[in-house]
């Protein structure tokens, strides 16, 4: 299945980046007090949501991560990912409207946060290009395993 340099890289980094988010998830929860105040500090009327996110988001981060380490159930890897990663710029920048948390102190997490959710397109990207049922190695293409070229 893995035959290609392609493909081999590919595989490599998938399990490396789900590595990181199920590293990153646990430290969440290892230290869930100091996070739950990251979380919310700043949301104003929102704090609440801000808590209850800092339990839901590690536990994506652990389930995606988990997923894209085996290589398992893809379409949930990336939801789960996708949603604890989405969440970080969205929620960061929210803080600057919601709290009057100054730009210049959300902006830098924001960009981390996309900075992760770029890595994540590209992993998930090329997981669909060389995943089980959907190994295209052997001929040099990488499709969505539906017939159409990308």
């Amino acid at each position: 299945m893995f035959k290609t340099p392609k493909c081999i890289a590919g595989m490599l980094v998938r399990i490396s980046f789900g590595l990181s988010l199920v590293f990153v998830g646990v430290v969440h929860y290892m230290d869930v007090a100091s996070f739950r105040v990251i979380a919310s500090d700043g949301l104003g009327q929102l704090a609440p949501l801000g808590m209850l996110w800092a339990y839901i988001m590690p536990g994506l981060m652990i389930i995606g991560g988990v997923l894209l380490v085996i290589g398992m159930y893809m379409d949930i890897a990336a939801w789960a990912a996708g949603l604890a990663l989405g969440s970080i710029p969205a929620g960061m920048l929210l803080k600057s409207i919601t709290g009057g948390v100054s730009l210049s102190d959300t902006m830098p997490a924001a960009i981390n946060g996309f900075i992760w959710l770029l890595v994540f397109l590209w992993v998930i990207k090329c997981a669909s290009c060389c995943s089980k049922g959907m190994s295209m190695c052997g001929t040099g293409e990488c499709g969505c395993g539906d017939g159409h070229k990308k």
